[in-house]
């Protein structure tokens, strides 16, 4: 029995060292661009999803789907959250596949998850991700607004879908062919005639 016992732990720490060797030795694959592996995806899903679920406030949404509350949401996330999860003008971000692991799509494909969980990864982020902490750039109102059109974009009113459309749209730019001038030149003189 002892030799069995000797022979176990022997072995987690030869697994240990190997894992040890191969961080040291700069050969684990950190690259955005490098997929992760089914270990690594399974046990950072794991780890996410039992924190958040522990962490999460025991709360449902207090921000209703009203029409206002949607269209807040609707402004505030295009403003914030459309660049990487899609949006009203391009429903699958460009950068979706940009980080590691990839960006959800969240208006094409709307989480499943407690509203309260949603809430808690927006606040408080995803550590290794690319998802920053919104908290002190969002109150916790903005937070709930999003959270319920995320949940509800699926099926929105005809004026919050306007509104959302709305805040996708760029605001018209001065001509491409105008090129500023450097800071402190002499303003360029009035043609003689």
């Amino acid at each position: 029995m002892r030799a069995f016992i000797t022979g176990v732990l022997l072995t987690i720490v030869a697994i240990l060292g190997g894992i040890y060797l191969l961080l040291n030795q700069g050969k684990f694959p950190v690259g955005a661009d490098n997929p992760p592996g089914w270990l690594e995806r399974r046990l950072a899903n794991m780890a996410v999803d039992q924190y958040v679920d522990r962490n999460a406030p025991k709360q449902s949404n207090p921000m209703q789907p009203t029409v206002d509350n949607l269209t807040a949401g609707a402004r505030a996330y295009e403003q914030n959250c459309s660049y990487c999860h899609g949006g009203a003008a391009q429903r699958i971000s460009p950068m979706r596949t940009k980080f590691n692991p990839p960006v959800p799509q969240i208006i094409n494909h709307i989480p499943g998850d407690p509203d309260a969980n949603l809430f808690w990864v927006v606040k408080h982020g995803i550590r290794m991700t690319g998802m920053p902490t919104w908290d002190g750039i969002l109150n916790d109102a903005q937070i709930w607004q999003i959270v319920a059109f995320i949940k509800n974009s699926g099926k929105l009113p005809p004026e919050v879908q306007e509104a959302w459309r709305q805040a996708a749209t760029p605001p018209p730019s001065a001509p491409s062919n105008q090129v500023p001038a450097p800071a402190g030149a002499a303003a360029p003189s009035a043609p003689s005639r």
